[in-house]
């Protein structure tokens, strides 16, 4: 490859060297550089548990491709409310341990590796019981209040609500069933730091639990925690309990991050100005040293969907830099204060070198391009060889997806369209090239859904791919 000209060169070398550079955390860690692997569910394995070969697999790419920080996709602290059926969880015993450490030994071993974050999450009254199996479908999901998600309007919302949520949530009323779930959370926390891990990052946005008991429309009455000081506001007892108890319990050293929303984009919900003071709080406390900017629920998918709320006008691509570019001059820079984690729609080297600058981030977040490019960072985004002009990725189609979408009513210009099946349409596809990496077979682009669903989901997963797999999953 022919290399740019002088002006050029200076110009990409400038952007190359900032994007390249290191990042000192409040606890003191380095960040070997600002890109940053974000969560992403990686559709391998059913039915919950610890990791399995094809997450060893999986991870080992990323290690490889040039990443600071890697961030798993969700861990969830109780096995019968997952998000999807392919969620790691966090069940006892002593190979739980083990599996988790030798995900962490596959991606350390790497020559340069980056450092790695366990999501720990809860869906809360997002939980499914017939889609996830992981428990009886009349058991409901549990949350801060007793409701069933809406996903849209018209007869088609109200079949598909019905389907995935049989019960309406139950709501938690028991200050002994907080406290569990607040011990979960930290319990998680202490495993992922027994196993090697570098931190956690806790999912507190998307409309998982901790999400709703911050929204006013999922918890317009919040009741006090035991032991949570009175200057606390409600809103943000079950997070402070959390992340208190993640920082007693573990090492300066081991990394606290948090994802929060800054919108749910429903009406009722979470604004930017009550995200905004949750945010300042959060930094208050000096206990994160990450804090991920992200938005929506499953009524209103922002975080998987970010077409739907982008502005042609939009100068920059990412979809919550607004929020964040506002945000900054009330925050310190690290490593006085938290890094600011921003994902979604910085698909080339220009957009990430230009909110850097402008500090609508410190660290940037990207998620669906390293499913087809495990290796993003070394082979596009800091290859000194490709001119900036070529350092773009994104921006591709799914074949097959705009069919799927009509066929289940989930287009985003339809107002009665399911968004969430939209959504969960791109985030499959995505998955299914994560499973690929996992058999050690390389993404393919051109993937059509259909085939994607037969053969990645079906035949590989569900049939673990027929006798043969049989043998070799019952061996190992």
């Amino acid at each position: 490859m022919t290399r740019t000209t002088d002006k050029g060169d200076n110009f990409d070398r400038h952007d190359i060297d900032l994007i390249a550079s290191s990042l000192i955390l409040p606890n003191g860690v380095v960040v070997r550089n600002r890109l940053v692997k974000a969560a992403m569910a990686e559709g391998i394995g059913l039915g919950g548990g610890p990791p399995r070969k094809g997450h060893i697999n999986l991870y080992k790419r990323w290690a490889e491709g040039g990443w600071g920080i890697v961030i798993s996709g969700n861990v969830q602290v109780d096995p019968r409310h997952l998000a999807s059926p392919h969620d790691l969880t966090l069940p006892d015993g002593a190979s739980t341990l083990k599996a988790y450490n030798e995900l962490a030994s596959a991606v350390h071993d790497s020559p340069s590796p980056p450092l790695l974050l366990m999501q720990i999450s809860h869906p809360g009254l997002q939980s499914s019981s017939t889609v996830n199996l992981s428990r009886w479908p009349w058991e409901p999901a549990i949350g801060p209040c007793s409701e069933r998600p809406s996903v849209s309007e018209g007869m088609m919302g109200w079949i598909w609500e019905h389907a995935v949520w049989p019960t309406p949530s139950r709501k938690i009323t028991n200050l002994e069933e907080w406290s569990e779930i607040i011990d979960g959370f930290i319990e998680g926390a202490v495993l992922a730091e027994k196993a090697g891990w570098d931190g956690v990052q806790i999912h507190s946005a998307h409309g998982y639990l901790l999400a709703e008991y911050l929204s006013p429309l999922t918890n317009p009455n919040p009741l006090p925690l035991p032991g949570v000081p009175n200057n606390i506001p409600l809103r943000l007892h079950l997070l402070h309990s959390i992340l208190k108890g993640i920082h007693d319990n573990t090492e300066r050293k081991f990394i606290k991050a948090v994802k929060i929303n800054c919108s749910d984009f429903v009406e009722g919900g979470l604004d930017e100005s009550q995200a905004t003071e949750i945010v300042k709080t959060l930094v208050s406390w000096s206990t994160l040293d990450i804090i991920e900017i992200s938005g929506g629920t499953y009524s209103r998918p922002a975080f998987a969907s970010p077409e739907s709320l982008k502005s042609p006008s939009s100068a920059r691509q990412s979809l919550f830099s607004h929020f964040t570019s506002s945000l900054s001059p009330f925050l310190a820079n690290p490593p006085e204060g938290p890094a600011i984690l921003l994902t979604g729609g910085l698909h080339d080297r220009g957009l990430i070198t230009s909110s850097l600058e402008d500090r609508a981030c410190d660290l940037v977040g990207i998620g669906r391009p390293a499913c087809l490019i495990p290796d993003l960072p070394n082979k596009i985004i800091l290859n000194d060889y490709l001119p900036k002009e070529e350092a773009r990725f994104g921006g591709y189609d799914i074949p097959g997806s705009d069919l799927m979408k009509r066929l289940l009513d989930a287009s985003s210009k339809s107002k009665n369209g399911i968004r969430l099946v939209g959504a969960g349409i791109s985030t499959l596809w995505h998955e299914w090239q994560l499973c690929r990496l996992g058999r050690g077979v390389e993404p393919d682009k051109n993937m059509h859904w259909l085939e994607g669903l037969l053969v990645e989901e079906i035949w590989f997963e569900v049939l673990k791919g027929g006798p043969m797999g049989w043998w070799r999953y019952w061996r190992s």
